[in-house]
């Protein structure tokens, strides 16, 4: 990925977790994160329940960003807001300092509103997956 992920997306340390989009297309995208032990959504040294759904919310956020940009337009996006979580589970919860691979998948869209569906692994072994609905 070429553009740095501050050019991608409206949110900034410590809210910005995604360290990398790794790839997108027009309805998917792949992200990575690693939150340290230090980082306020961990807790006895591991990745917190809730950053998991951040981290796939943001990985939305990031693929926005980058497909505007690819379309020539300028700056991350700044109107979108996570609307609901359904079905949204937590397996396991990573280490700190683990490398997250996120994916997400847009399920359907209706205007502003988009239904995704996210999935966290680390190591290859699922940590979470659900659904997010997005306003963007």
């Amino acid at each position: 990925m070429s553009a740095a992920i501050e050019q991608l997306l409206p949110h900034r340390p410590p809210m910005r977790w995604i360290d990398e989009l790794v790839e997108f297309t027009d309805t998917t995208a792949k992200a990575t994160a690693r939150l340290a032990a230090d980082h306020f959504a961990a807790a006895d040294g591991a990745v917190m329940e809730t950053a998991l759904v951040e981290c796939v919310a943001q990985t939305v956020a990031a693929a926005q960003g980058a497909r505007a940009k690819a379309s020539g337009k300028s700056g991350a996006p700044t109107g979108g807001m996570l609307a609901a979580v359904s079905g949204f589970r937590v397996v396991s919860r990573p280490l700190c300092g683990q490398t997250l691979h996120i994916e997400v998948r847009e399920v359907k869209r209706f205007g502003p509103m988009m239904l995704v569906s996210g999935t966290v692994t680390c190591d290859g072994q699922l940590m979470a997956s659900g659904d997010l609905t997005l306003y963007a």
